[in-house]
């Protein structure tokens, strides 16, 4: 049976050796281990390799998302800074809208709380008194009206002022001068004294005569003292005569406006050349024409 053991002898430089016996089988096993442990520890290397390389792209692809991270914040940021820019520019005009508007609204207050007060002049002067409904209540304490609300009363008074003026006979009918006033007088074809319930207007055969406020024709006729005449029915009970009329232009219960013509300038009837005997009557009494066409010379201040 052949030897299942290695010799191994070791000799010095004296001359002198050891002699070992190792068993065939252990070196083979020895090996075999060798190589089983020089192989797990290789396997070891490569799979903690791996997981370095692993772990380096990680690192990397988390740095690279932080850094992305950084430029989104930073792209937020300057959303936030652009909003709150066009918050404020935004804030700053509507404020400037609202000085705007503030000062528009004070300034037409005032224009139209001038422009009341000389309607109101107006009509004191031709003694027309306006009733405003007012609702009446058990109340009291200090009112302070906010100036929009002010601002529309002020403009429903002017409307409702100037509804009443357009109906008020202001004015000339005819641009001539006055040949004979209203009042006392020396009649021109019986040289007596006599009483002339209007003005006379001197004028050219065919000038036009114009309303003088806005009516109704209450009346077209001809008679021997008046020649051919209109007469206008207006509010307030107020009603306008134009006589001597070469030709009439509107018929009865027509609607005028001011300044429409309604008749051209004749020598009918009791008269001594062409004219126009205009006159004015309020609640069924003839008054002075003057003291509402010198009110037409009242005038509004002018816009700025």
């Amino acid at each position: 049976m052949p030897d299942e053991r290695l010799h191994i002898i070791i000799t010095g430089e004296t001359g002198t050796g050891r002699a070992y016996a190792v068993s065939r089988k252990f070196l083979r096993n020895l090996l075999v281990a060798t190589l089983v442990i020089s192989s797990l520890m290789t396997a070891g290397s490569l799979t903690c390799l791996h997981f370095m390389n692993k772990n380096k792209a990680l690192i990397a692809a988390a740095a690279e998302m932080d850094k992305e991270l950084a430029a989104t914040t930073a792209k937020l940021e300057d959303v936030q800074l652009e909003r709150d820019r066009l918050v404020t520019r935004y804030e700053a005009n509507i404020f400037r809208m609202e000085q705007d508007r503030s000062n528009l609204l004070e300034s037409s207050i005032s224009r139209l709380d001038e422009r009341s007060q000389i309607i109101q002049e107006i009509m004191e002067h031709v003694g027309i008194k306006v009733r405003l409904d007012e609702e009446a209540g058990y109340s009291g304490g200090p009112f302070i009206a906010p100036e929009e609300k002010y601002g529309e009363h002020l403009i429903s008074l002017t409307d409702k002022y100037l509804d009443i003026l357009k109906s008020l006979p202001l004015g000339r009918p005819v641009p001539g001068e006055i040949s004979s006033k209203f009042g006392s007088r020396i009649d021109p074809l019986l040289n007596k004294k006599a009483f002339h319930p209007g003005i006379d207007f001197r004028g050219r055969s065919g000038d036009k005569v114009n309303a003088t406020a806005n009516g109704v024709v209450k009346m077209v006729a001809y008679e021997e003292d008046y020649g051919r005449y209109v007469i206008l029915s207006h509010g307030k009970s107020f009603e306008t005569l134009y006589a001597h009329l070469q030709k009439t232009l509107v018929k009865e219960g027509e609607k005028v406006k001011l300044g429409q013509a309604i008749g051209l300038v004749g020598n009918t009837g009791r008269s001594t050349g062409p004219h126009l005997h205009y006159g004015v009557q309020h609640r069924g009494k003839f008054v002075d024409p003057m003291k509402y066409i010198k009110v037409a010379n009242l005038s509004l201040p002018a816009d700025k």
